[in-house]
């Protein structure tokens, strides 16, 4: 295991308890620490790149629903980016408030007091990434320019609590995707890495800066607009194995592309071709869990003509190719 990964009770500090099991299951995440909770097993893994900047990267097979506590090990002050790009799971912050976390929406958060409690839905296989930069480090990478948007993030305060969900575009996907796959190995592993934690991090940041912005915001949709809207969602959930395009979508419901795409975001957090996208994949992994149909199959059922442009997108998406994702389900 590389150097800098420590184990699972230092990275996170887990308290658990409940008996646990004499075997741990091996899982794809090839670096990282095995570790079991109560009803979970998987490899949990933390790399400090020493910039200011680690990443938390964890696989867990969640067999049986599991609620385990975490004592924060990293000092107040700090900002983070977290997604999974497979699977659910749910925690209450030490405030109380309750939050979520899924395939679709990741969170920007600080959370510097301890005792933050995890529920993790069982049945299920997580792939997660969190990246956290120190807020002394973030103003060195920003200079003059950081965002007003991240104000609540950035006080001196020792006991802040600020957690906020943002919708994962395709991008971000694509950045924590790519820390799961074979590229993420070999030479130069740690290098990769943080510059895939940095660009994750800047991602996640310059979208939550969109979102929270005080500019000009987008004009709410006529009575017309909703319809079409709501005309839109429908047709590409009814018929996700057509090649309906934003451009084909925008010219029925009468409006540009660009105005579509903004609609699409007031109404589900993403633009018209993520929604599209998401929805496909979605389908797909619904698809290859009922393990009812080939690969071929579901590539046509979600709208690809060629298997090979298929896999690339539900590795991309789900950072495993749905031959995988049909052998594990199969397991």
């Amino acid at each position: 295991m590389d150097d800098t990964a420590n184990g699972a009770g230092n990275a996170f500090g887990m308290l658990s308890g409940g008996n646990q099991v004499d075997s741990i299951g091996e899982l794809r995440l090839a670096d990282g620490e095995l570790f079991e909770l109560p009803g979970v097993t998987g490899r949990l893994e933390r790399i400090d790149f020493g910039n200011g900047i680690c990443l938390h990267r964890a696989e867990l097979n969640v067999r049986e629903d599991s609620r385990f506590d975490v004592q924060n090990a990293l000092p107040p002050g700090w900002i983070a980016g977290s997604a999974n790009i497979l699977g659910e799971l749910d925690f209450d912050s030490p405030d109380g408030a309750k939050h979520a976390m899924s395939a679709e929406t990741g969170l920007m958060m600080r959370i510097d007091r301890p005792g933050t409690r995890y529920f993790l839905p069982g049945g299920q296989v997580i792939r997660h990434a969190g990246v956290t930069i120190g807020l002394d480090a973030l103003r060195a990478k920003f200079g003059d320019d950081l965002p007003a948007a991240l104000d609540p993030y950035l006080s001196d305060d020792q006991s802040v609590i600020e957690v906020r969900p943002l919708g994962l575009n395709n991008k971000i996907r694509s950045i924590v995707s790519a820390m799961f796959s074979a590229q993420a190995t070999g030479v130069g592993r740690k290098f990769k890495l943080e510059g895939l934690s940095t660009l994750f991090l800047a991602e996640m940041i310059y979208a939550y800066c969109l979102l929270h912005h005080d500019g000009e915001k987008t004009p709410e949709p006529s009575v017309l607009e909703k319809t079409v809207i709501e005309d839109a969602i429908a047709k590409i959930t009814r018929d996700l194995a057509s090649a309906v395009s934003v451009a084909q979508l925008a010219d029925a419901g009468g409006m540009t592309e660009s105005r579509l795409n903004s609609l699409f975001k007031l109404e589900t957090g993403k633009s018209c071709a993520d929604f599209i996208r998401s929805r496909r994949m979605e389908h797909a992994r619904e698809l290859l869990a009922s393990r009812e149909f080939t690969v071929k199959q579901v590539a046509v059922a979600v709208g690809f003509n060629h298997v090979s442009n298929f896999s690339r997108s539900y590795r991309d998406w789900y950072g495993e190719s749905p031959a995988q994702a049909l052998k594990r389900n199969s397991a």
